[in-house]
């Protein structure tokens, strides 16, 4: 059995007292790596009434560190969402809306804390959490303990385990890729997708591309992963031309509303296929760039009117206005978006990521080089 020194002792914390950690600012909820809170209201209101009913609740881990001058903080391993629900309960932020025990919810249904009985409070400040006390870990062990718990009870993403054991310079490049921006202007990532690491993993997935080529996203997204976020180093500059890729596609494509880029599959080809061409699209004139916007724009345009309406109506007009820019024939550029909306279905699927990109580079390379 490996040992490092690990204290894991057992002990018990009431809500009062993490009331007060966290009102000293001793207690840290959200460690870098842990997630965002993600807790639905019922699954709050489930936890509350699991207090007010006495029932026990899974045990939290705390990993304590203390200074030399004796200062003390306790960050929160696993049991975040808990805490951060019951945190939010003594400062009123829910109500107890859904309460199931019938004799609950004949008192305190619809109630905010401050709402409840001074004897019911009293009682729930004595409530006690048991406690998994992680005393003086390194840092790497704090996070190799999150992700293992978290492992085993399936709370979490394959991108929440990788943010948890693989921080660094590769993590920080995919923050700045999903704080870019771009991120915003197209609408790509849901809510939810933000919540539980999506969209870090998105990129993550885009960037592994641009250096390494397409593949099946299963097979190949974690042992990339792993090489980029070992080697970064290695890295370095690609990161900053996507970047810089990004900063460009901001001020070209035509933002407006819901487009094809606003889904997961077409952004992925669009980031694919203009990191192949990137030099020249950083080489455009104002002109240039204006009529790459059109393009993209009637481009994405006849992909959702050919997704609607198969081989006739609105995709008719848009595939002349295209064929005309790119001095190709409709007959020619109809079988380019037939090819490519034929590669959004089985969307991960390598022969689909690769059917897709080839069709838009061959409408992007030939406006570029026209």
């Amino acid at each position: 059995m490996a040992d490092h020194g690990l204290k894991f002792e057992i002990e018990s914390k009431t809500v009062a007292e993490f009331r007060s950690l966290d009102k000293s600012g001793e207690l840290i909820l959200q460690p870098e790596y842990q997630r965002k809170a993600v807790w639905p209201d019922r699954a709050k209101v489930s936890l509350m009434e699991t207090i007010l009913l006495g029932y026990p609740i899974p045990e939290i881990y705390l990993a304590y560190e203390t200074t030399p001058e004796g200062e003390q903080t306790a960050s929160v391993v696993d049991g975040q969402q808990r805490l951060t629900s019951l945190l939010e309960f003594l400062n009123n932020r829910f109500p107890l809306d859904g309460l199931e025990d019938e004799k609950l919810r004949e008192k305190f249904e619809g109630k905010l804390f401050k709402e409840l009985p001074d004897d019911v409070r009293q009682e729930f400040f004595q409530y006690r959490f048991p406690i998994r006390r992680l005393s003086n870990l390194a840092d790497e062990f704090v996070r190799a303990v999150f992700a293992r718990v978290n492992r085993v009870n399936m709370v979490l993403t394959e991108q929440e385990l990788r943010n948890a054991l693989l921080p660094g310079p590769f993590n920080d490049f995919l923050k700045d890729c999903v704080a870019h921006p771009i991120s915003e202007l197209s609408g790509v990532f849901s809510g939810e997708r933000r919540k539980r690491g999506g969209d870090l993993e998105f990129y993550a997935e885009v960037f592994g591309t641009c250096i390494f080529g397409l593949s099946n996203k299963k097979t190949e997204l974690n042992e990339r992963y792993d090489k980029i976020s070992a080697d970064f180093e290695d890295y370095q500059d690609r990161s900053a031309e996507f970047l810089e890729l990004l900063t460009v596609l901001s001020s070209t494509i035509k933002w407006v509303g819901r487009t094809r880029w606003s889904n997961i599959v077409d952004m992925f080809t669009l980031l694919h296929v203009s990191w192949g061409l990137r030099e020249e699209l950083a080489n455009t004139n104002p002109e240039q760039t204006m009529q790459l916007r059109d393009l993209l724009d009637l481009f994405q345009r006849a992909v959702s009117a050919r997704k609607r309406s198969g081989e006739n109506g609105e995709a008719n007009g848009l595939l002349v206005s295209l064929a005309t820019m790119v001095n190709m024939t409709a007959e020619e550029v109809d079988k380019v978006i037939e090819q490519y909306t034929s590669g959004i279905r089985n969307s991960s699927d390598l022969g689909s990521r690769r059917v897709r990109s080839q069709q838009l580079t061959l409408l992007l390379s030939r406006k570029l080089k026209s």
